[in-house]
């Protein structure tokens, strides 16, 4: 097995094991929390105390009274003013709307025993916001704070121990003070009186469970869930769904923390933590909308634009408006936003059903329950139905199910990538097979070019150097005036042989030195040259400098030779000239320049380059160009020059 196919195949077992080890765990984590979620209440009652020895004691209540507290601040007990209650809870602004300050509630109870005293336990589920409790007159237990940042025990149940030293045979009265502040449902919660602690703490242990348990336990849930939401976004960013998840369950947190938490933070008064609480409550609404959309993939900027405007607007309201119409504010709003998570409650299995996602459909069935629960708690809020709140027994499963919904779109979306993953390998390696054939193809084209473009060198240096040889030599025998010995033809065929050699040993001219002075590089050239000039009768100068000034390479060297076997051999053989100048020197920027010169008929440069009949022009303009070097030529009637400059 190859490592490629070793380390796939490793891939794909620990892929496997994961998804084994995250279902594994998965479910126990799930079973955990069924557990904790339904099992904690039946352990809670088994904790509590038990009576085992019951007496003949009773107790009942007479009478019940409110009324407003007195005094510059209202915080003494009332002498008149008292009226009935008639059951528990009850709420001031029932009496007296609008009403911020402190009541007083009388309870009158009696207390009987048949033989000796017990101790009586009483139990009040909340206390809206904070309060004060006097048994005969003698102070039990009173909150933190009952002036404003007021403690908050609206949420808060409680039972305390009556001893019987305390209490009277026959009449007892509780007094209980509560301050109140408009608009958040001020009041005393439901009272209870036993002499025996299993009458009423069964009571209790509901409540606390009801009012505590579940909504610290929503808080810790979501809390989780959107810290997991927000790290999952945080590193895919493209899953826009569980940003907006996120900001959703931590909002709920936010929420959530107002139910639970007894003392203000930061200070704040009731009035302050009402105005921030709104603003909260309906941002989870318009979230709730957002992050059930992006699940189904859709997008509504119209809606999500007016959708963030009514946010803003709340916002600004919930800062700047008076605490006189904070009341009819928070109703409104409170209104505005379950009527708006309702109506998506409602057009979300419409959306999720052309979606085509089945994670947006198991949503769109959630929602389709939580609706019944939104109804009816918005029914209790508003004081139109009876019972209690579904939103503490629910909203930890509702969390629960929509956290597994979007753990199977991430799980989903892991599955494509992995898919597409495998894809892409083979498509990468079918890609490098093609690669590698075109690598193949380019190599073999490339050589290919490098063939013609030696056979097209090779053919410009027999043209260049053995051509220019083979045309001195029969201008020789043209205008000789005799007829040549066999000796002179030797001669002329052992330099026609020796300038073949030349040009097979140049064809690695690019690895070979280059002559060591400039005399040195032009003696072999001149000397060829002057023996036909003398057989011509052709008057010759040459100038070399004495050294490099910056020594060139050999491929230049072989280059400015062919340019003057080229040029010379055009004298010869077109020109008529007398007398022929060759000078290799540096003008003033260190530039080096050969010019040749002659004093023949001359040529139109022009028109020879047009015509493209000159192989000979062509290849020198060729040579000189891959060296780097540039060429003029300039000729007329009795003067022709050519300039090779080489910076």
């Amino acid at each position: 097995m190859s490592y490629k196919a070793y380390l796939s195949q490793t891939q794909r077992i620990q892929s496997s094991q994961s998804g084994e080890y995250c279902s594994k765990y998965g479910v126990i984590a799930l079973s955990f929390l069924i557990l904790f979620f339904f099992v904690t209440p039946i352990i809670y009652a088994k904790t509590l105390p038990k009576d085992n020895n019951p007496t003949l004691c009773e107790i009942k209540i007479i009478s019940s009274q409110i009324a407003k507290g007195t005094g510059i601040d209202r915080t003494e007990r009332p002498i008149t003013g008292w009226e009935n209650v008639n059951q528990f809870p009850d709420l001031i602004e029932s009496r007296w709307k609008d009403y911020s300050g402190s009541v007083w509630y009388k309870i009158k109870w009696d207390y009987t025993c048949n033989n000796q005293k017990a101790p009586a336990t009483l139990v009040i589920n909340n206390i809206n916001m904070a309060g004060q409790i006097y048994l005969n007159n003698e102070l039990l237990w009173q909150d933190r704070s009952l002036i404003e940042p007021l403690s908050r025990s609206w949420n808060m149940p409680r039972y305390w121990n009556l001893p019987a030293s305390s209490l009277n045979a026959g009449e007892n009265i509780l007094w209980i003070r509560v301050v109140g502040v408009a608009t958040q449902s001020s009041g005393l919660g439901k009272v209870l009186l036993g002499c025996h602690s299993d009458e009423v703490m069964p009571l209790y242990q509901k409540f606390w469970y009801e009012q505590r348990v579940l909504h610290f336990f929503n808080l810790v849930f979501s809390l989780t869930l959107g810290i997991v939401a927000l790290l999952v976004w945080l590193f895919r960013r493209k899953e826009s769904v569980f940003g907006w998840f996120a900001l959703t369950s931590l909002t709920w947190v936010l929420i959530m923390s107002n139910v639970v938490m007894i003392n203000p933070i930061l200070e704040l008064t009731t009035l302050q933590i009402a105005r921030v609480n709104i603003v909260a409550l309906f941002s989870y609404f318009i979230l709730s909308c957002f992050y059930a959309w992006r699940l189904a993939q859709r997008s509504f900027p119209k809606t999500e634009k007016m959708l963030f405007a009514a946010l803003a607007t709340i916002a600004l309201m919930a800062i700047f408006l008076p605490d006189s119409a904070l009341g009819t504010f928070l109703m409104l709003s409170f209104i505005i936003g379950v009527l708006i998570i309702i109506i998506n409650f409602i057009t979300y299995p419409f959306i999720a059903y052309r979606s085509k996602k089945i994670e947006a459909n198991l949503l769109a069935c959630v929602f389709l329950i939580y609706l019944i629960v939104a109804v009816h708690d918005f029914l209790y809020i508003m004081k139109i139905g009876s019972g209690i709140s579904w939103t503490a027994y629910t909203a930890p499963l509702a969390t629960l199910f929509i956290a597994l919904i979007l753990a199977m779109r991430l799980a989903n979306n892991i599955r494509k990538i992995e898919r597409f993953s495998k894809t892409l390998e083979e498509s990468v390696v079918q890609a490098k097979s093609e690669l590698k054939l075109s690598l193949s193809a380019q190599h073999h084209l490339e050589l290919e070019n490098i063939k013609l473009q030696e056979r097209m060198n090779l053919a410009h240096d027999l043209h260049d150097g053995l051509g220019g040889s083979l045309v001195r030599s029969m201008a020789i025998v043209d205008q000789s005036r005799d007829n040549l010995s066999n000796q002179q033809f030797l001669s002329m065929l052992k330099l026609l042989r020796d300038d073949l050699r030349q040009i097979i040993d140049s064809g690695s001219s690019s690895s070979n030195d280059a002559p060591e002075t400039p005399m040195i590089w032009g003696a072999a050239i001149r000397y060829r040259f002057v023996q036909i000039f003398d057989e011509l009768d052709i008057q010759s100068t040459w100038n070399f400098p004495d050294q490099w000034l910056t020594r060139p390479t050999a491929l230049e060297c072989l280059t400015l030779l062919r340019v003057i076997e080229e040029s010379l051999t055009n004298i010869i053989k077109h020109s008529n000239a007398r007398y022929i100048k060759v000078d290799l020197f540096y003008d003033q920027k260190d530039q080096l320049i050969l010019e040749i010169e002659d004093d023949g008929i001359g040529f139109d440069v022009d028109a020879v380059f047009r015509s493209g009949m000159s192989v000979g022009l062509r290849s020198m303009k060729f040579r000189i160009e891959k060296i780097g070097a540039k060429m003029d030529i300039l000729s007329q009637a009795g003067s022709t020059r050519i300039k090779v400059i080489k910076p």
